[in-house]
């Protein structure tokens, strides 16, 4: 390991442990419970078939693993877990938000948002 006499750690000094942050599941269904419906994102044989050769500049790229790795297995179980562990806010989760609020202090009832002190609900968000 290289040792660095700053006080900011370095890239090889920070472990690639230290950097992930797994969300706890977020859903009651388990990951064997979900089902990936998987179609080719890049399907070269498509192309081809279209008149459209590009298998030999992918060969050529050496790109022919990644492509494949896309339609392996693997991706299937990272889309599980993302979605698992996914928080979606969206109108219904926005909704929920502030009526939690009214039940905490009814005098809230026909305030908005920006009363309530929450921030306006401007788009469906994924984390």
């Amino acid at each position: 390991m290289v040792e660095s006499s700053s006080s900011q750690p370095n890239a090889m000094q920070v472990g690639f442990v230290d950097a992930c942050v797994i969300n706890p599941k977020t859903m009651a269904l388990g990951k064997e419970e979900l089902k990936v419906y998987v179609e080719s994102p890049v399907d070269l044989a498509s192309y081809t078939r279209h008149g459209v050769d590009v298998v030999p500049y992918m060969m050529t790229q050496d790109l022919n693993g990644y492509f494949g790795m896309l339609n392996r297995p693997s991706y299937k179980e990272l889309v599980k877990d993302f979605w698992v562990r996914a928080k979606v806010y969206d109108k219904e989760a926005a909704k929920g938000e502030k009526w939690e609020k009214i039940a905490k202090n009814p005098s809230l009832k026909g305030k908005t948002r920006q009363e309530m002190g929450l921030e306006e609900f401007k788009r469906t968000e994924i984390s």
